[in-house]
């Protein structure tokens, strides 16, 4: 039986920090299947955690739902994954860095810039063609 496709995500997510909009949100990748069907859609996310004691930390936590983890702000589809081990080694050999300055944000930049020197673990020509939009306003999608 052929594996079932998976999508690679930026997710956003409330970050607690507040005055600081450079802090708002937290931000990390998330794995799941491109094809959404059931009652809960299970996914991985990967992310570094700044802990008042420990300081940042990677993390990976398997997700029972893709589609409505707690606190999830968005989710944006930014390639379809190739080889998703391939992919998932850089996400855990990056470093984290121990900078009161350094953010989740820097950790996912840099996991962008080994996700495209790599070059096989993800497929994003798709990405040149047009996107759906969903209208708000009459309440469906629309396609270019």
């Amino acid at each position: 039986m052929a594996a079932k496709k998976k999508c690679l995500y930026i997710a956003l997510y409330p970050s607690g920090v507040v005055g600081n909009e450079e802090s708002r949100y937290h931000w990390a990748f998330l794995i799941g299947p491109k094809a959404e069907k059931g009652v809960d859609v299970p996914s991985v996310r990967y992310h570094v955690k700044n802990n008042p004691i420990s300081g940042w930390t990677y993390e990976e936590k398997s997700v029972s739902d893709v589609r409505s983890t707690n606190t999830l702000l968005v989710r944006i589809v930014i390639a379809k994954v190739e080889n998703e081990q391939r992919l998932i080694n850089p996400l855990r050999n990056l470093p984290v860095n121990s900078d009161s300055n350094w953010r989740c944000r820097s950790w996912v930049g840099q996991a962008l810039v080994e996700i495209a020197k790599d070059g096989e673990c993800v497929k994003a020509e798709d990405m040149l063609k047009p996107k759906p939009t969903y209208d708000l306003l009459e309440g469906k999608e629309t396609v270019p």
